[in-house]
Parts: C-alpha cells; sequence; structure tokens
C-alpha cells in the first residue's frame, strides 16, 4: 500500500483575478447581508438562485468523476472502501448513487440543513448515467421519492451538523469526502470537527478533501480584509458568505494535531496576490505571498492504522 509522505502535489498557476466586476465585493456583502434577513427559508433564496450550496446538481459528470476519484484514491492508499460519509453535500445526495454503483454498502450525508434536491429527474439521470458500468443498477434503486432512494441503497441524510455525526459509529468508516465544505466550518469548529472525523474512521481509513480558498464574493481575498472581530461575529458570519479563513498550512495542522498523517495533493494558486496586501487585516498582512496565493486546494488524510 502506498505511502501518503510519497505523494508530491500538483501545482497550478491561475488566471489572474478578474479586474473591475461588476458587482463590486462590498455591494455584494450588503447585499447578501440584507436578502439573508429578508430571505431566510433555504428554499426560497434557492427559488431565486442565491446562496446556492454547492453546484454538483447541475454538473453530474463532475459529480461522479469526483466520487469515483476520491474511492479510487482510497484503494491506492487504504485499502478497500463499503462505509464512506459526505460533508455538505450541498444541493445533491447524488454521492449515495455514485458510491452504490461501485460496491460501497453503506453511505452517510451529513449536512447543517436539509437542502438537497427533492427532484427525482436528478437521480433518474445519475442513475443513468451509471447503468453502462453498473449493469442493473437503476432497477434496483427505489428512483419513487428522494427518502425511498436513500433507503435503497443503505443511505442516511443528517441535517444538524456536527452534532448529528454522533449517531455514526466509532471506527465505521472507511471514506470521508468533501468539496468545497471545510472553508465554511466555523473557526471554532473545526478542531472538533477533525477529532470528529478521526472518531469515527477505523484505523487506515482515509478522508479526502478540496478546500476553496477563495473570498466567495469575487474570487480574490477580500475577506481577508477583516477583523477577527467583525468577521467572526454572528451578524457576518449568518448572512451568507463567511467562510473561516483558515489558511492551506493551518488546516493541515489543525488535522495533524487531531492524529491525522496528512498530505497535500494539489494546490492551484494565483500568479499574483489578488487583493492588495496593505488591505488585509493585520493578522494577515504579514503572511508569505507563497501561503496567500493559494486558492484552493486538495488534502489527503489517512488514519493510522
Amino acid at each position: 500500500m502506498k505511502q501518503l509522505s510519497d505523494i508530491e502535489p500538483d501545482h497550478e498557476v491561475l488566471p489572474a483575478s478578474p479586474r473591475g466586476a461588476p458587482v463590486p465585493w462590498w455591494a455584494k456583502i450588503g447585499a447578501k447581508i440584507v436578502l439573508a434577513r429578508a430571505l431566510p427559508s433555504y428554499r426560497a433564496r434557492k427559488t431565486f438562485g442565491l446562496f446556492l450550496h454547492g453546484n454538483l446538481d447541475h454538473n453530474v459528470a463532475q459529480h461522479g468523476a469526483f466520487v469515483q476519484n476520491v474511492l479510487a484514491q482510497h484503494e491506492r492508499y487504504g485499502g478497500t472502501a463499503r462505509t464512506i460519509l459526505e460533508l455538505g453535500p450541498g444541493n445533491s445526495l447524488g454521492t449515495a448513487l455514485f458510491a452504490a454503483a461501485r460496491g460501497v454498502t453503506r453511505t452517510w450525508l451529513c449536512d447543517v440543513g436539509d437542502f438537497a434536491s427533492g427532484d427525482m429527474a436528478l437521480y433518474r439521470e445519475i442513475a443513468a448515467t451509471l447503468e453502462p458500468d453498473a449493469p442493473g443498477f437503476s432497477a434496483r434503486v427505489d428512483l419513487t421519492d428522494r427518502a425511498r432512494m436513500l433507503t435503497s441503497v443503505n443511505a442516511t441524510y443528517l441535517t444538524e451538523g456536527v452534532a448529528s455525526l454522533a449517531a455514526i459509529p466509532d471506527g465505521s468508516l472507511d471514506v470521508i469526502l468533501s468539496t468545497a465544505v471545510l472553508e465554511h466550518v466555523r473557526r471554532a469548529e473545526f478542531a472538533r470537527l477533525a477529532a470528529e472525523m478521526r472518531r469515527m474512521l477505523r484505523g487506515g481509513g482515509t478522508a479526502y478533501h478540496e478546500v476553496d480558498l477563495m473570498d466567495h464574493l469575487g474570487g480574490a481575498l477580500n475577506n481577508l480584509r477583516f477583523s477577527e472581530s467583525v468577521w467572526e461575529s454572528a451578524f457576518f458570519a449568518e448572512s451568507g458568505f463567511y467562510t473561516n479563513r483558515l489558511r492551506c498550512r493551518e488546516i493541515v495542522a489543525a488535522f495533524e494535531a487531531a492524529g491525522f498523517e496528512a498530505a497535500v495533493t494539489r494546490i492551484a494558486r494565483w500568479p499574483a496576490l489578488p487583493t492588495a496586501r496593505r488591505a488585509l487585516a493585520a493578522q494577515f498582512r504579514d503572511l508569505p505571498d507563497d501561503e496567500l496565493r493559494i486558492a484552493n486546494f486538495g488534502v489527503l488524510l489517512r488514519k493510522p492504522a
């Protein structure tokens, strides 16, 4: 079995951050603060295309490729995957279908609310794409409604965030995965989540996370302009644009402190800082360019056997 210490991350240089966006970052903050209170229901926001929790329900091929790649990676570094957890499935519970078609026998999906689509046309489309590689899959999945679908592939959807992870037994998971989720975990909750992940994984189990460090306002570093007290306030954190602002090395260090082996598998950087250093809050202003230029990255974790 391969070792995480052998991993050399892939490096990518992104196009320069666009200047002069039609809606400036500060206007987006103002608009989101107002809309978060005018439209408190997620389903109402989704109707208007606002505050969407991921976009994998719009890209079946991308979603399927991500799940397949994570499971294949686990086979290289952790063995066979039979039980998995997706953190933050967002708008789609399709991971349960992709995983079941690859032989996973138990799937958990956990989010901070019930955001997943109940449109069965989406899940019928996913099942149809899986049929060529898993003949008969569509016939054994009950696509009558979302609840029956989950039951038919032995999947459970938890919607109370980190607290609901208590339902998952110790050492019962082979794989944990997420995409563009960890940056949204409240900074004060991050260590708790890391500890929960270690509790749930079996020895030799792996976790893979894609993390987006862009500001979610204009694809730059405008979230680093604010002091900790302002950014972590409930007023800001509950307005639909929160990220925890942990940098790549801090996230990796938090997982190592929780007892994981960790390896960054890929790093995408801007060619230059997308937000002027002088505009950043004091706690970020002295970080090296090489760290601040990281726009997104992938990290693979393994719990020691």
